[in-house]
């Protein structure tokens, strides 16, 4: 199935994302010639948009992308329109992607119930399930995460933070469903671009 997800995310056609204070839906992407739909959410109509640290993601075609404005743009994505509030812990969208320093992604998690070894866009990736005690989030929450190795072309040894939280009022497993598509489709350019 991944290697169909692959074959069809290669497929997917450019589509540009805006520039506006609230989440952008984004443009619809035609449907490619001979590509399965791979179930209800990984649909043949995809979007992508560019990260400013040198990725491209694609994205279900009827989601919402944040716009730039208060994060990098590509970093939060929902099946709901939404706006990105200034300086808050809130989280308001399902998948969430962040550049962070790679101190401590290495290492065990707490509550990780596992951790598999992947390759996202041709780097060294980790999928790590938790399920959280006590603490930020309510304890039982599901969180599946990637952390994929950004190299050295950015500075610090930088890793790309991709999750998605199972809080009341989100659909997690569509949600997982949803990220372990969005890794499979993320291109790499050749230079970063911060």
């Amino acid at each position: 199935m991944r290697l169909l997800l692959a074959a069809a995310s290669s497929l997917l056609v450019l589509a540009g994302c805006g520039t506006t204070d609230a989440a952008v839906p984004s443009a619809s992407a035609p449907p490619s010639a001979g590509t399965e739909t791979i179930d209800a959410v990984a649909a043949a109509e995809t979007a992508r948009c560019d990260h400013p640290a040198g990725f491209s993601v694609g994205y279900p075609a009827d989601w919402s992308v944040n716009s730039g404005e208060v994060l990098p743009l590509c970093s939060w994505f929902d099946g709901e329109s939404f706006s990105v509030p200034e300086a808050t812990d809130v989280r308001i969208a399902a998948v969430t992607l962040s550049v962070q320093p790679a101190d401590g992604f290495v290492a065990a998690w707490p509550d990780e119930t596992a951790r598999t070894a992947v390759d996202v866009g041709g780097r060294a990736a980790m999928r790590v399930e938790q399920v959280a005690g006590p603490g930020f989030y309510p304890a039982g929450t599901p969180i599946t995460t990637y952390v994929v190795e950004l190299g050295s072309e950015l500075p610090g040894g930088s890793v790309l933070v991709a999750d998605t939280v199972g809080l009341p009022g989100f659909d997690h497993d569509r949600n997982v469903e949803v990220l372990d598509a969005m890794m499979a489709s993320l291109v790499f350019d050749r230079a970063a671009r911060v």
